[in-house]
């Protein structure tokens, strides 16, 4: 066996190309967009998601408020998604298909006294969890003071309450 033939099975030890800190930090810088990348997807949909809660709320509050303002009272607890026939002459098209439009599952109620203190739009989540409260957070910060569980807009684990003000 001649030196050539011996060092052809015994493998050639081959040095990189690039330093070590140059492949961590490529590998790093990889592994860090590709981290932002899924951290933006989970906002993009809880902005999705909030942006159509805000909707609901907006047309609620314009609603109720304007109910109140006109006859002087608060109407009668109602389902958001089929407020009946209390509101006659009052256009509830907004109102009912923001509900329908909402991509948080549940339930919109209106309560004219709420363990809240005074009349309030109430949702209960079909379903209680992280997605929903990050949805939510996100439109408590738009809304109101940004605190899940101070001011107008609260947010708990069995639902969440919008408190309505006539001041």
């Amino acid at each position: 066996m001649s030196a050539d033939e011996t060092t052809a099975q015994a493998g050639i030890l081959r040095v990189p190309l690039e330093p070590l800190w140059l492949m961590a930090a490529r590998r790093g810088f990889w592994g860090l967009l590709l981290g932002l990348a899924i951290a933006l997807v989970f906002v993009v949909f809880d902005h999705r998601k909030a942006n159509s809660v805000s909707q609901v709320c907006m047309q609620a509050r314009i609603i109720f408020l304007q109910y109140h303002a006109e006859k002087g009272e608060w109407p009668k607890a109602c389902d958001l998604a089929a407020p009946g026939g209390q509101f006659g002459g009052f256009n509830l098209d907004p109102l009912t298909s923001a509900v329908a439009q909402c991509q948080v599952p549940g339930k919109w109620v209106f309560e004219p006294k709420s363990a809240t203190g005074g009349p309030a739009v109430l949702f209960t989540p079909a379903e209680a969890g992280r997605s929903y409260e990050r949805a939510f957070g996100v439109v408590d910060g738009w809304l109101d003071d940004g605190k899940a569980d101070t001011g107008d807009f609260q947010v708990r684990a069995e639902g969440a309450s919008l408190r309505l003000s006539a001041e």
